[in-house]
């Protein structure tokens, strides 16, 4: 048992640093990434200025299934624009690019609207990209 369990966290870790590396080479980052607790329905992901602007965002879902209702994101001016998505995310999916109105925004975070499809599973990781 204690073999597997290593298999499956070195698989884990794996799988995410090829995700992250093969993100980067298309010119998307990792701005964001969190666990998602599949009793809650949303969680929030803050992302800093350090990052800089973006004119795009995706999303990527690992480890277990989510509905994602919505999405709203908080830019660096005060204003938001709220994402309707009502969309399954499988374990591995990732979103299409979503252009963010404007010209390059910066992000301070987002607030996503989700229900588990896999309860008493494990939990989802949502990760966030942006392209500059």
């Amino acid at each position: 048992m204690k073999n597997f369990s290593r298999t499956v966290i070195l698989f884990i870790v794996f799988s995410m640093s090829s995700f992250v590396a093969s993100a980067q080479q298309n010119g998307w980052e990792v701005i964001g990434e969190k666990t998602v607790d599949l009793d809650a329905d949303h969680d929030e992901i803050i992302v800093t200025a350090f990052e800089g602007t973006f004119k795009a965002i995706k999303f990527k879902v690992l480890k277990a299934p989510i509905h994602v209702k919505n999405f709203r994101i908080f830019f660096g001016n005060e204003t938001t624009e709220n994402f309707e998505i009502n969309r399954d995310f499988p374990i591995g999916f990732e979103s299409d690019a979503i252009d963010l109105p404007g010209n390059e925004r910066i992000i301070k975070k987002i607030n996503i609207n989700y229900r588990s499809l896999n309860v008493g599973r494990g939990k989802a990781v949502v990760v966030v990209l942006g392209k500059h």
